[in-house]
């Protein structure tokens, strides 16, 4: 009897706690990374994306020609059709702009944003530049999900990022590494630096 008390008493904590977090509502979770002018051929920021959505905003500007000239994440109206220096990442889309791609996907136009991507695979930037060898300036670049506080063992309706400044999803028949592979909204993988930030819906 007391056992089966006590083993009660856990699952109504359990329960309680699981609640609570649900009550609190989403969170965004974002994560900052500066694409430079120079960066061959981008910056892997070292998110797998498991086909959830992420938002890019972008600032800054990059100086195609290392002078005062220096377009911002939205690029400028130029013929990158062209191939004098091997090709624009992006043809057809603005020059000196900020474009993304995802895992095998093709490279897309990211620009200031809100931008939102998605897709299966590491989050890669660039500059859409043919010549970098001149460049000056970076792009200043922040990627946000939204997701639940708590690990949601058991809740199959949202993302949940784990303890504050976590992330991860855990799911009752997995654990440890199980776990961050197969329920993360996004995981941490490559050499990208972030400086990881969390604020409130």
């Amino acid at each position: 009897m007391t056992i089966f008390r006590g083993a009660a008493l856990v699952a109504a904590t359990i329960a309680l706690i699981g609640a609570a977090q649900a009550g609190a509502g989403p969170i965004t979770v974002s994560n900052v990374y500066t694409v430079g002018g120079l960066t061959v051929p981008g910056v892997n920021t070292g998110l797998v994306l498991d086909g959830r959505p992420v938002t890019v905003t972008a600032t800054g500007g990059v100086c195609p020609f290392g002078d005062a000239f220096c377009p911002g994440p939205d690029g400028y109206p130029w013929d990158t059709t062209q191939r004098a220096y091997g090709g624009f990442p992006l043809p057809g889309a603005p020059a000196w702009g900020l474009v993304g791609k995802v895992g095998d996907g093709p490279w897309v136009q990211v620009g200031s944003g809100p931008t939102v991507l998605t897709g299966t695979g590491a989050l890669v930037f660039a500059v859409n530049d043919d010549l970098l060898t001149d460049n000056a300036g970076s792009f200043t670049v922040t990627v946000s999900n939204s997701c639940w506080p708590g690990w949601g063992y058991g809740d199959v309706n949202h993302d949940h990022c784990g303890p504050p400044g976590l992330v991860g999803k855990g799911d009752a028949r997995t654990s440890g590494e199980q776990a961050a592979q197969h329920g993360n909204a996004l995981s941490h993988e490559g050499n990208g630096k972030a400086v990881g930030r969390k604020a409130d819906r």
